[in-house]
């Protein structure tokens, strides 16, 4: 295929995606090498509701039930009320002429009833599981549930719905530490069949999901990360859907919040392209390398790369001398915007150890 012939087609999918309303997960799901699918974008664009359309599809068609996380239990508690009418909207019981029943955390459709009582109520006679919901905070209550099969060759749908904090939510729990956990629960040591997707509003502050992928989009579109098995889509808002959302409250109240825009503010003041000369010291935050961190020529973060010189351990029981006010001083240094960064993905992963390790007032 010729250079003009691409970017005539590819003028056209612009131009259809620009006259679109709402986001549609059709074309991720020709990437067959992908587990992980993350999907950013603004509130109403149609996100969480092309997934729930492709998951209930697949149960309808294969009975292949599907898992719907949430950050926290009330989250999921809002999901499953009124017969689960937040986690499948009532067009799709329609399309699928689903008869839906809440066994909290379980959602089943129903096979069969009795026939009507004097007061024209019906007993469920027969159900069949279509989803389960959980929160990926509580991951130790579901140890030992049991949902782990491992006689189970079928697929895995797994949905992390809103996995970002909002801005200025509380810090109190490691996202992806729980999450793994959690997914660990559903899927033990699969490697096959599995389709994950992310549905987040892209916030000003970088997910904990984006910096364990060790990649942060900073322009609309799709990324490909083979390495990590994963399909990344910045979500660009349509024509269609600015215009859908032109004076409404948050249009007129609220207008650049990025979880209407679905637009990154970034601030690359802090980072620092140039070359590095010496390493001064090591920042650890845990004890794998993926949480140490060198700082070179005295003010300059960049990962750590096996370099060997004094370290500061931000807390304590990491085979290293801790020290409060050592670590109180780093914490200090990152408010007051006093370091610079490699990248843009080193600076989002300090602030994200900072985050956790902040003592709580």
């Amino acid at each position: 295929m010729n250079k003009a012939l691409k970017e005539l087609l590819r003028q056209k999918k612009k131009k259809e995606l620009q006259e679109r309303e709402f986001y549609n997960i059709r074309s991720l799901l020709g990437y067959d090498w992908a587990m992980f699918f993350i999907l950013l974008g603004g509130r109403q664009q149609g996100k969480s509701y092309s997934v729930t359309d492709f998951f209930v599809g697949q149960y309808k068609k294969y009975h292949t039930p599907f898992y719907w996380l949430r950050l926290k239990p009330a989250q999921c508690e809002k999901l499953l009320k009124n017969g689960a009418e937040k986690l499948v909207d009532p067009d799709l019981k329609r399309k699928y002429k689903l008869d839906l029943v809440v066994t909290n955390p379980h959602v089943y459709q129903v096979k069969k009833r009795s026939k009507k009582d004097a007061n024209g109520r019906t007993k469920v006679l027969k159900k069949e599981l279509m989803a389960t919901v959980l929160p990926i905070s509580t991951f130790y209550d579901d140890k030992g549930v049991g949902y782990f099969d491992k006689d189970y060759d079928g697929w895995y749908n797994i949905a992390v719905d809103e996995f970002q904090r909002e801005k200025n939510e509380k810090n109190t729990f490691d996202i992806m530490y729980s999450l793994v956990n959690q997914l660990e629960n559903l899927v033990r040591n699969t490697k096959s069949k599995i389709r994950i997707f992310f549905l987040g509003n892209t916030l000003e502050e970088a997910s904990d999901v984006l910096c364990s992928f060790n990649f942060i989009p900073e322009e609309f579109g799709r990324y490909k990360l083979k390495k990590k098995r994963c399909v990344i889509d910045y979500i660009e808002p349509s024509e269609a859907y600015k215009k859908m959302r032109q004076g409404s409250v948050a249009d007129i109240l609220l207008p650049q919040a990025s979880t209407f825009t679905n637009q990154i503010e970034t601030d690359y003041s802090l980072v620092k392209r140039g070359r590095l000369t010496t390493p001064s010291y090591i920042i650890k935050f845990g004890k794998t390398k993926d949480a140490w961190f060198t700082v070179w020529d005295g003010n300059t973060i960049a990962k750590y790369n096996g370099e060997h010189k004094t370290v500061i351990s931000m807390r304590p029981y990491l085979d290293e001398v801790f020290n409060t006010k050592a670590r109180d001083q780093i914490i200090q240094q990152f408010d007051f915007r006093g370091f610079t960064f490699r990248n843009l993905i080193t600076f989002k992963q300090f602030q994200k150890f900072v985050e956790l390790v902040k003592p709580r007032k």
